[in-house]
């Protein structure tokens, strides 16, 4: 008789998980809210969701979400608001998952995926980051070196010049500044005789004594100038060319035509969330059909939809910005910045 009674409790502790995973967990849903009279625009509103996600749980496509996570988590607090044990339903949806997933995923496939610690894995990473550093580091400093040394071999073929029979200015200006060069470009070269390269020095050197004389800023370094003398160029003509310079007056910020950042008009009931750039909340709950949403704040803003057909527009900053490819499911999420 022990025996009978002992059975009979096995039974029935075991029964209720054989029986919840064929609980219609939509029907009930569905049947518990017409008891207590309530419409889907009610639970929506309270669980801050759209409509058609909560049609979507009572017709157990839970598939419609974006993630298992989500769709837990909408069924657990439908329960809630309905005065039903989710613990007994989120059982149901867990047994249904599982076996849906048992039934689709191949099980000769299941431990053929690559880990972290496979060599092949951890030889492509070193690879892959040694190249990554030769690229970073090592090539910079490369290219660095060559500049340098084109740099110096033009220097001293410019000190070399004085011995040539001719001469071209723009050779010489072209390793100190390219604005000067665009000008020295349009003089005609230059015979500089060895018997006449004393007086031009002379007659440089007291052109300089006058500039400096004359607080004259010639806008070249000692060493340009040192190079433009060995040259036979004059530093004074060089000045004069580049006296004139156009001065671009700086443009006058424009006005902003817009009261606030952020403006959004409804068609429908929609969840929103709009967040600051310190995280801040600036707004949370449901916008109704007919309303619009305005606020200002420290962009970048981070913007939920709970209900994207439910926003007729949306102007940031006065224009008008489409979110459309940031929506999944009648869910958006985008960032304004």
């Amino acid at each position: 008789m022990a025996q009978g009674i002992k059975m009979t409790t096995d039974v029935r502790m075991n029964a209720p998980e054989s029986v919840s995973s064929n609980i219609n967990i939509g029907g009930r849903l569905k049947q518990k809210r017409l008891e207590l009279e309530f419409d889907e625009r009610h639970v929506a509103t309270e669980l801050k969701i759209a409509i058609d996600q909560v049609q979507a749980l009572e017709a157990n496509n839970f598939n419609y979400f974006r993630s298992v996570t989500f769709a837990r988590g909408f069924l657990k607090s439908y329960c809630r608001l309905l005065d039903i044990d989710y613990v007994e339903v989120l059982g149901a949806f867990e047994s249904q998952r599982a076996d849906a997933e048992s039934t689709i995923k191949p099980v000769d496939k299941i431990h053929k995926q690559t880990h972290l610690g496979d060599p092949i894995v951890i030889f492509i990473s070193v690879v892959i980051v040694a190249i990554l550093v030769f690229l970073v580091f090592w090539w910079p400093t490369n290219s660095t070196n060559t500049s340098s040394d084109d740099l110096n071999d033009d220097i001293s073929e410019s000190a070399e010049a004085p011995q040539a029979q001719e001469v071209s200015a723009p050779v010489a200006i072209a390793s100190t500044e390219e604005e000067q060069l665009s000008i020295i470009e349009e003089e005609p070269l230059l015979t500089v005789d060895s018997d006449s390269t004393s007086t031009a020095v002379e007659s440089n050197n007291s052109v300089e004594s006058n500039s400096t004389d004359s607080n004259v800023v010639t806008g070249l370094s000692a060493e340009t100038v040192a190079i433009l003398k060995e040259a036979g160029v004059s530093p004074d003509e060089v000045v004069k060319a580049t006296k004139k310079v156009e001065v671009q007056e700086p443009i006058a910020p424009q006005e902003a035509d817009y009261l606030d950042d952020i403006v959004i008009s409804f068609t429908s009931d929609c969840w929103t969330e709009i967040r600051d750039t310190s995280g801040t909340i600036l707004f949370s709950g449901v916008k109704s059909a007919g309303s619009t949403l305005t606020l200002t704040g420290n962009a970048p803003y981070r913007v939920v939809l709970g209900y994207a057909k439910g926003v007729s527009s949306l102007k940031y900053k006065g224009e008008a910005f489409d979110f459309s490819s940031f929506t999944n499911k009648e869910l958006a999420r985008f960032e304004l910045k």
